[in-house]
């Protein structure tokens, strides 16, 4: 007797999108399924190289038709419109019309954006280094080109590590231009320390104005309104708070306040569990072993383990948890200048940090590796590795005894 196929969709060509199509590939070549990756471009877009894009020195882009080739996965490119968990369906927009598409899984992959809409002005004046809309990485692009070696001013929003990765790009590949960073908190505050410190040494050698504890009011088209009056500028680039696509909340599934899918240890919606969640577009519940945060590393690591977890499901095996360590992080600043570090386990910085052109150079192995990666997991299923997979199931004993000994107490 035939089986029914299966039908996976995945929305989002990211990281976390294409890391659980090739893993999902590999791991059901022997079930009767269809999987499908769902993306708004047909190419693939590497988030960490998206400062270098916009001053004109990314690499070039791959198709994503080519990095699925050879596999069972079918790519469509076109918007995903909306999702209708009651009756297991996706609405796609293409060229060509509307889809409509039915699922027995879903994976919701589609990443982050920077939030345009919480302070007046940024959705009509700021540049974000995104790679979808009006205004993103492919338009600052063009604004910069057009000054050239004239004199201008930007004003970059954001003290993370997008704001100070954009800020100091943009600086280094013009020398001549006036930069300034405007930050609520401190500026590099995510790691504290050496790195903190090197960041902000960094920053004051390449003459960017800091303005930190600024509260942003306003984004006008001459410059940013802050509490304390404004800073003009010719370009301004917003880095500051990003949340995930509002799809899943417009579908009734259990969001947080970003946007991002509420997941239980396995990847699955809280409210509907044959819906997949991953990368920046998902929150767990229960932390995995580690802190959490949006970053490739994640991406990739979710979107295998989902991809594990839906291939178990098929064939009736047990589900594992998300778990992982970290290793590392790198933040360029500038073409010339970046800091490194080790995390591990628990996404904490070691006191030795690498900085300078090798800081460059391990950052820039590191941003090629986790690309290449995809290459390989494509050639070779189940190539991607990570360890900490017993770290969740550890903490939880460990919670556990502790819960036991205060009650017996």
């Amino acid at each position: 007797m035939k089986t029914q196929t299966k039908n996976i969709i995945i929305l989002g060509g990211g990281y976390s999108g294409v890391m659980a199509a090739l893993r999902l590939a590999g791991r059901t070549k022997r079930l009767d399924t269809r999987i499908t990756l769902v993306n708004a471009l047909n190419y693939f877009v590497e988030r960490p190289r998206l400062h270098e894009q916009a001053t004109g020195t990314a690499p070039q882009q791959r198709p994503l038709a080519y990095m699925l080739r050879g596999t069972k996965v079918h790519f469509l490119q076109g918007w995903a419109a909306a999702v209708n968990p009651a009756q297991r369906c996706v609405q796609v927009q293409t060229t060509s019309g509307e889809q409509q598409l039915a699922y027995d899984y879903l994976v919701i992959a589609l990443g982050s954006r920077v939030d345009r809409h919480t302070i007046p002005g940024v959705q009509d004046y700021a540049f974000t280094l995104d790679p979808y809309g009006n205004l993103t990485s492919e338009a600052l692009k063009s604004k910069l080109t057009l000054y050239g070696q004239n004199p201008f001013r930007v004003v970059v929003v954001g003290g993370g590590a997008t704001g100070v990765e954009a800020a100091t790009q943009v600086k280094g590949k013009y020398p001549h231009s006036q930069v300034s960073l405007v930050t609520q908190g401190e500026v590099g505050a995510f790691k504290r320390g050496q790195v903190q410190q090197h960041i902000r040494e960094a920053l004051r050698e390449q003459a960017i104005a800091i303005f930190e504890n600024a509260r942003v009011n306003r984004v006008e088209r001459e410059g940013v309104v802050l509490d304390s009056g404004q800073v003009p500028a010719d370009i301004i680039i917003w880095a500051a708070g990003f949340v995930a696509s509002p799809l899943a909340r417009e579908a009734d599934l259990q969001v947080n306040a970003q946007n991002q899918v509420l997941i239980d240890p396995y990847l699955r919606s809280l409210s509907h569990p044959n819906v997949y969640a991953v990368g920046d577009a998902a929150r767990p519940v229960e932390e995995p072993g580690v802190p959490t945060r949006m970053s490739v590393f994640t991406a990739l690591v979710s979107g295998a383990q989902a991809a594990e977890n839906i291939a178990a499901q098929l064939k009736s095996q047990a589900l594992q948890p998300l778990s992982f360590v970290w290793y590392g992080q790198g933040i360029a600043l500038g073409p010339r200048d970046a800091v490194g570090f080790a995390t591990y386990p628990a996404d904490v910085a070691w006191p030795l940090i690498f900085r300078g052109k090798l800081a460059l150079k391990i950052r820039d192995f590191f941003v090629w590796y986790l690309g290449i990666v995809l290459e390989l997991e494509r050639q070779i299923p189940g190539f991607f590795y990570w360890n900490g997979k017993g770290r969740y199931t550890q903490q939880k004993r460990q919670q556990q005894r502790k819960t036991e000994v205060t009650y017996l107490a």
